[in-house]
């Protein structure tokens, strides 16, 4: 492996392979009749929660213990929706929405991609997520086209259990799709590893300090009897024991701030059974933009963060951010 060697990576949600036959045999009338229609192969049919692009080698183990962030989550029962032409004014794929009327696929492919932006290796789609598996792509020599009115798959139900991080390797062929990471939903890995319990603590903690989320899922990796130290003389300082006065503290800081705070995680490793994280924070308070890095340390147990140490770099600025 060279220093520059890179690899072109994607997140997929995984059908059964049951679905995945509905589907191919669901196409076969369309591409036999609209020509110009390339079909995917059945075992690429998928729904992509986050495309990373291309990404160096040296970061795929990283990436692929961020998506274990995700493994708390039960299997989906979703279904097969409406026939999607995409992008809608010009048309490139032919797809199949994923129903999704519980939100479940979109918490998934949310925690997901804050595991993944918090590691620097993913930039979030300004659109809204949209579950749904390409089935056939238009040619690029199809010439002006005008995608027909299709009748949906059959209304079947979709157990999807499991998300996999692909390597999707170009050729003359066509694209092969390499599995790097499966993560069982449901498995609970994500509570078993310290380093993908801290991740998904700050999934949650993102829509939380955005105001997007209630505190439900950060009481899910915080014990209840959890210790958060604070150094310094500023109105958050302090240790604030247990689940409720440490989520009382994390609170405050997003009021204080507007909903505007957001963390950026440069990177972490676990150290005498201790994960340790570099960090920064970014907010708007008083009308003003304002920035800090910090070191986190994080005690994990039984799948939980027990006690966390913060230490900012200056902690005389820290003070009168947060005063």
């Amino acid at each position: 492996m060279t220093p520059d060697e890179r690899a072109r990576l994607f997140v997929a949600l995984d059908l059964p392979s049951a679905a995945r036959e509905i589907l191919a045999r669901w196409r076969e009338s369309p591409l036999r009749d609209i020509p110009g229609l390339r079909p995917l192969p059945t075992d690429h049919l998928h729904a992509t929660l986050c495309f990373l692009g291309s990404r160096p080698l040296a970061e795929i183990d990283a990436i692929a213990g961020a998506c274990g962030v995700v493994a708390g989550e039960p299997p989906v029962a979703s279904g097969f929706g409406e026939v999607l032409w995409l992008p809608r004014r010009r048309p490139g794929v032919l797809a199949v929405s994923l129903e999704d009327a519980g939100g479940a696929l979109a918490r998934i492919q949310a925690t997901l991609s804050s595991a993944l932006v918090a590691g620097g290796w993913y930039a979030p789609e300004s659109r809204p997520f949209l579950a749904h598996v390409t089935v056939a792509r238009v040619g690029s020599r199809t010439g002006r086209f005008r995608p027909p009115q299709l009748a949906p798959p059959p209304p079947v139900e979709v157990l999807c259990s499991s998300v996999t991080l692909y390597r999707s390797r170009l050729g003359p062929g066509g694209a092969r799709y390499e599995p790097l990471r499966v993560v069982a939903l449901g498995s609970d890995l994500g509570a078993a590893d310290p380093m993908s319990v801290v991740r998904r603590f700050h999934a949650s903690q993102a829509g939380f300090y955005a105001g997007a989320s209630p505190d439900r899922e950060l009481r899910e990796v915080l014990a209840e009897d959890v210790v958060w130290h604070v150094p310094g003389a500023s109105a958050i300082a302090g240790s604030h024991r247990g689940v409720d006065a440490v989520l009382s503290y994390l609170g405050r800081r997003r009021d204080m701030t507007d909903a505007t705070f957001r963390v950026e995680v440069h990177g972490m490793a676990i150290i005498a059974g201790r994960v340790v994280q570099l960090a920064g924070g970014h907010a708007v308070r008083d009308g003003a933009e304002v920035s800090w890095e910090t070191v986190g340390v994080f005690r994990v147990a039984g799948g939980r963060i027990a006690e966390c140490w913060l230490i900012p770099f200056d902690q005389p600025a820290f003070d009168r951010i947060w005063s």
